[in-house]
């Protein structure tokens, strides 16, 4: 088997050396296990130092340096690839004893040494361990630099298991194509990633004020509860989720009219109530549909098969066996055949099946499904190897449905999707899957937490939980203490999804946890400036909007030990409450800190042990910060001229603006580029950009005495913990105090 033309390969080899000086590569000679190349890093402490990958193979044959390409792509950003005749088992190896962080979506834990991971998309209902919805073949290591295997296949990555000083690689495919991104800073490794893999992608703005979910509505009742209850208990909220089933049949499309009544006035109604409607679906067409498990369904679904069943078999759309013949597969609504998005046609076809739902009203769809595990022994249309697309079956489903929407809808749009890797990852949303209701370690919120943050350090930051917990394993009945505490987390996530496979709602954990609800929906609500700033950060330079506190202090062993605390954008700092107690551990790390709830000004680099009663979230903001927000009134996010119950009030031009006590104020540019800049002298502050009503808030201050804006002397209005001032703001205005 040969890889190269031989002439070719010793041309290029020159050039290769010549072009690497710049970058610290060297190339020595080979050695018994095959190549080995070498290069000049720089570490966190200022110095350099050599990173070697060597034991290049190719089906357990050693492959030589001539044989591989290494390019310099961009500053820090280092390829290495070669291509066999045939498709086979490449390794790679990269000595290493460190800390590796990423992977994807991993429930476990945030450090991955002394572990081996797949890359393999699994649907695992019940403890998943470092299974993941969402695997993504990146890792950054302690020692400051990052590493992409740019692949569909289940590569392998052995973190010092085998070999204590070695990372193993192991990857399936004809090409191996490898990414060596310097840092050492790991924020600038995630940037020089994203920059390559794909940036996040914003939603609208109404797909971050939160959203209300069943694991089914039994009937178009139980859908306008949802609707009206939010809004007579003042729970803001933009987008009622409709899970399955609500059609005809497994995907038909079209809704059930032995479930909803009268679907187009549900919907009409939902979209007056100033709601987005998302509808859930897999890339399943059912022959056989499994008899109704769900309440109150016996006779409103068919067992037999979907409508649309036999046109998608007659066409070739789905899948096929290596006979030819269709592949029927086994899933838990029954039996039925896959989508094949390699068939141009198959996937036209099924983006108009698609469509209808969207004419019918739909703004967004919750892509279930597509884990590779689904997915047997099957033949594409594109003639691939199933081992090498299987994966990436996840990615073409969830990008076909991104294509009908943005064909239908612009932008106005969002997904909620399960599965995915790179090509998929920078769609919003994702949700973290089938987690238990319970503070278990092994799947319930402990591990939603770990898998955010994982997420987040491999290039997926608009990703969310079912709040609340979805598998009702440990109790039938409602659990207060744990939705109170899952609804702290969720407030400080990019999206809060109230979802049960019990149905429950906000209002059925009792009047206290309710309360707890309330009081952190309006908070998530008010912070939507904020929220969407951060978002915008991670669309820039693929900086999450959940943080890890190693990912920015990766340097402090205590901050890399803080794995159940994070940023929630630049300036907060959360530590969720992961257990039934009302006490917890907190490390602070570098810096001076405030109290969001008592403005107790506290210092950095310790660790203390902080009260937390049930409606008390540990939370601090940064000293000196200024925190963007919206009115507490705000109910939907949905524009004001897009519903008719003007009483339901929208984000309109009023922004708020909090100031938090600090030696040093920082300055910030909002969501919508306004500027709020310190002046050179204290007590001096500048707003550029955007006119609005502004109410400026000095928390935890008995101070200003007096304000001026433009010259002018405002009033200043005393209350709770601090002063605020109100006036319109055009393009520019200058503020002083005393």
């Amino acid at each position: 088997m040969a890889f190269w033309d031989r002439e070719a390969c010793v041309g290029l080899f020159a050039l290769l050396c010549a072009s690497l000086t710049a970058c610290g590569f060297k190339a020595p000679g080979n050695a018994a296990s095959g190549a080995e190349l070498k290069f000049t890093i720089s570490n966190t402490r200022g110095g350099t130092e050599d990173l070697v990958l060597d034991r290049f193979l190719f089906d357990g044959r050693p492959v030589e340096l001539r044989t591989l390409q290494v390019k310099t792509l961009s500053p820090g950003v280092h390829e290495i690839s070669a291509e066999a005749s045939s498709i086979g088992e490449w390794e790679l190896a990269i000595r290493d004893l460190s800390n590796y962080y990423g992977f994807g979506e991993r429930f476990d834990q945030l450090d991955h040494v002394h572990s081996i991971l797949r890359n393999e998309t699994r649907n695992t209902v019940g403890v998943k361990g470092n299974d993941t919805y969402k695997p993504v073949p990146f890792f950054m290591s302690l020692r400051g630099y990052g590493a992409w295997v740019d692949t569909y296949s289940d590569a392998v990555f052995d973190l010092n298991v085998t070999d204590a000083t070695h990372i193993r690689i192991s990857v399936r495919g004809k090409k191996l194509r490898f990414l060596l991104f310097e840092g050492p800073r790991f924020p600038t490794i995630l940037d020089r990633f994203t920059a390559l893999a794909g940036r996040q992608q914003l939603p609208p703005y109404w797909a971050f004020a939160p959203w209300k979910a069943r694991d089914y509505h039994r009937n178009q009742k139980e859908v306008h509860e949802d609707i009206d209850r939010y809004r007579k208990l003042g729970l803001p909220a933009s987008v009622v989720l409709i899970d399955s089933p609500w059609a005809t049949n497994y995907n038909t499309y079209e809704f059930n009219p032995k479930q909803f009544d009268n679907a187009p006035e549900m919907v009409r109604h939902l979209h007056d109530e100033g709601y987005k409607l998302v509808l859930w679906h897999t890339s399943w067409i059912n022959q056989e549909t499994a008899v109704p498990g769900e309440d109150g369904f016996k006779d409103k679904l068919p067992t037999t098969r979907a409508a649309n069943f036999d046109d998608a078999e007659k066409n070739g759309y789905f899948l096929h066996r290596r006979d030819g013949s269709t592949y029927i597969g086994q899933w838990w609504k029954g039996q039925g055949g896959l989508i094949d998005f390699t068939n141009p046609d198959a996937k036209k076809w099924w983006q108009s099946q698609v469509a209808k739902a969207i004419d019918a009203g739909a703004d967004g769809f919750k892509d279930d499904d597509a884990e590779g595990n689904f997915i047997g022994d099957v033949k594409f249309a594109s003639g691939e190897d199933v081992r090498m697309a299987r994966n990436r079956y996840a990615v073409d489903y969830n990008r076909a449905v991104a294509e009908i929407l943005t064909a239908r809808k612009g932008r106005d749009w969002v997904l909620f999707q399960r599965s995915g890797t790179i090509g998929s990852h920078m769609l919003p949303f994702f949700w973290g899957g089938d987690n238990d209701a319970s503070f278990s370690t092994m799947n319930g919120l402990p591990t939603v937490l770990t898998a955010g943050l994982n997420a987040g350090m491999s290039g997926i930051s608009l990703w969310m939980s079912d709040l609340g917990g979805y598998n009702k394993t440990a109790r039938r009945d409602p659990d207060p203490v744990l939705f109170a505490r899952w609804t702290e987390y969720s407030a400080f996530s990019p999206g809060m999804e109230v979802m049960s496979s019990y149905n429950f709602g906000p209002w059925d954990y009792g009047e206290e946890a309710l309360g707890i609800f309330r009081k952190y929906s309006v908070l998530h609500m008010s912070l939507f400036p904020y929220r969407y700033a951060a978002a915008q950060e991670s669309a820039r330079d693929g900086l999450p909007m959940m943080r890890s506190l190693l990912l920015l202090h990766q340097d402090d062993p205590d901050a890399r030990a803080a794995q159940t605390e994070y940023y929630f954008g630049p300036d907060l700092l959360v530590a969720p409450v992961l257990s039934p107690v009302t006490q917890r551990a907190v490390y602070l790390p570098e810096g001076d800190w405030i109290d969001y709830w008592s403005g107790k000004r506290i210092s950095g680099r310790q660790t203390m042990a902080v009260d937390a009663p049930l409606d008390r979230l540990p939370l601090y903001v940064r000293s000196g910060a200024i925190l963007p927000k919206i009115p507490d009134d705000v109910m939907t996010l949905v524009p004001a001229n897009g519903y008719a119950d003007k009483q339901v009030k929208s984000i309109d031009n009023r922004r708020v603006y909090e100031i938090y006590p600090g030696a040093k104020l920082e300055s910030i540019q909002d969501f919508e580029g306004r500027t709020i800049e310190p002046g050179g002298e204290s007590g001096t502050l500048t707003i550029a950009g955007a006119p609005a009503h502004i109410i400026l808030r000095w928390r935890f201050a008995n101070h200003p005495l007096t304000v001026t804006v433009n010259g002018r002397a405002v009033s200043l209005l005393r209350a709770g913990d601090g002063v605020s001032v109100q006036f319109d703001h055009t393009d520019q205005t200058a503020l002083r105090w005393q």
